[in-house]
């Protein structure tokens, strides 16, 4: 048996679509670990690393704390080694920079030539200045059978198993398939006589204010008291992106559960989809037009119908006061409304407040969220209450876990118990329902399914 070279490069990602880009690129010379096993600490992703790469890239979809982590445990491990962060261009990109001993960063949407570019040009450094050898950036050479490891197994067994041919009756039988895995039947709890049901509806001025994000946490954390009894409807029926942002893939669209044909609770409920953490989705429609023939009044019918079966329904609405939010809350106990400390956003804010109030259709239960707050946006809380004329009832701080979740298809609360914005989200969910208080040892556990053995 010949010793076998150690891949030249080595990935530490949770981007499925880029790991397979970058393998295109480098073939052999790529070795990868998945990022899901920085869930258990950098040493965990260490000790699986192969003997020695020389050049390593981590990201994209790793927070600054784990990619910190990383670093300090590969470079303690491999001190010659080359390190690259992929990330976009970003505002805290240079905060980065001058707190990691990295060597270069790479935008994960370069093009094959730039990254070859750059991995070259790391290369020819790490060889001049005596931390590599040029060789080592080869591709493994290929194995032959007879260089394999085969344990327990002689020279003379592989030449009989090579050589020996099959029996005919060998040849004739063909392995079982195996079975199709039975497709989940998920309880839908009943409601117990006496307790209300809720809905709430998520608003928001403008696009781009976090309003999905704030109803996906939403859903997340009410289904922690109220598990399977949340259903969460994306009403955003043009762009809607509730599915993409918790890596959900439907079968069944929120055009099927106003459809006719879904009059029927059964087939209403076989156009659900499911999530892990204990609540349904009702996805928006595939395609903006097909978003147009969606009625505001089968809109309001589908939220009265789902209020008949789960516990809590909470709408993602389209932005602004179309007639489709405006349906929407007439037909809802809460409203969450979110905005940003930008000031054409709170006048927009205070415009909705107005007309909603003027023509009756504020909801009883209100809730001001101030969202992606900053202290360096030259405003104060105060300023933001004298401009919307409200006040403001949660502030969410600006926090680059949000995108780091979102790019996982992992809701913020449950992905990062301890940043700041996940705490504050936290606080929306305890005012619909006090007893919503986090149970450490319940999210750790279902996290834990779902990760790999």
């Amino acid at each position: 048996m010949i010793p076998v070279a150690t891949p030249p490069f080595l990935l530490v990602s949770r981007s499925a679509e880029y790991e397979t880009r970058l393998r295109s690129v480098l073939g052999e010379r790529l070795s990868v670990v998945p990022g899901e096993f920085l869930t258990f600490g950098p040493e965990a992703v260490v000790t699986r690393v192969p003997e020695r790469p020389r050049i390593a890239l981590l990201g994209p979809v790793l927070n600054y704390e784990e990619t910190k982590g990383l670093v300090e445990a590969l470079t303690a491990k491999h001190p010659s080694l080359g390190l690259i962060v992929v990330r976009e261009q970003r505002s805290d990109l240079e905060d980065w920079v001058d707190e990691l001993a990295l060597h270069a960063v790479l935008n994960p949407d370069a093009t094959d030539e730039t990254t070859l570019a750059l991995l070259d040009r790391l290369a020819a450094w790490l060889v001049a200045n005596g931390h590599a050898e040029a060789h080592d950036f080869d591709a493994p050479p290929a194995l032959e059978i007879d260089d394999m490891p085969f344990i327990g197994l002689e020279p003379a067994d592989l030449d009989l198993i090579a050589d020996e041919p099959a029996t005919e009756a060998e040849e004739l039988v063909e392995p079982e398939p195996e079975p199709e895995p039975a497709a989940p039947e998920w309880e839908f709890p009943p409601i117990e006589a006496g307790v209300p049901t809720e809905a709430i509806a998520v608003v928001a001025p403008k696009g781009g204010q976090g309003k999905t994000t704030i109803a996906i946490n939403l859903a997340t954390g009410l289904a922690e008291i109220a598990p399977n009894s949340v259903v969460l409807v994306d009403a955003d029926l043009q762009f809607g992106d509730i599915t993409a942002a918790l890596a959900l893939e439907p079968e069944r669209t929120i055009v099927d559960a106003v459809a006719d044909t879904a009059a029927d609770e059964l087939v209403l409920k076989t156009t659900l989809t499911h999530h892990d953490d204990g609540f349904f989705v009702v996805a928006s429609a595939p395609s903006p037009e097909l978003g147009d023939q969606v009625a505001p009044a089968a809109l309001a019918e589908l939220i009265d119908r789902l209020r008949a079966t789960f516990r809590y329904v909470i709408i993602d609405t389209t932005p602004g006061l179309g007639e489709h939010t405006l349906i929407t809350l007439e037909h809802v106990t809460d409203a969450v409304f979110v905005t940003n400390m930008g000031v054409p956003s709170l006048r927009a804010t205070r415009t909705e407040f107005e007309l909603l109030t003027k023509i009756g259709l504020m909801p009883g239960n209100r809730h001001v969220v101030v969202n992606q707050t900053d202290k360096n946006s030259g405003l104060t809380i105060k300023d933001v209450e004298n401009i919307i004329g409200a006040p403001v009832d949660i502030e969410v701080p600006k926090s680059s876990a949000v995108l780091f979740a979102s790019n996982k298809g992992v809701p913020l609360i449950h992905d990062d118990v301890r940043d700041p914005a996940a705490k504050a989200i936290r606080s929306i969910v305890l005012r619909i329902a006090p007893e919503a208080f986090p149970k450490r040892s319940k999210i750790q556990r279902r996290r834990r399914t779902n990760e790999p053995e």
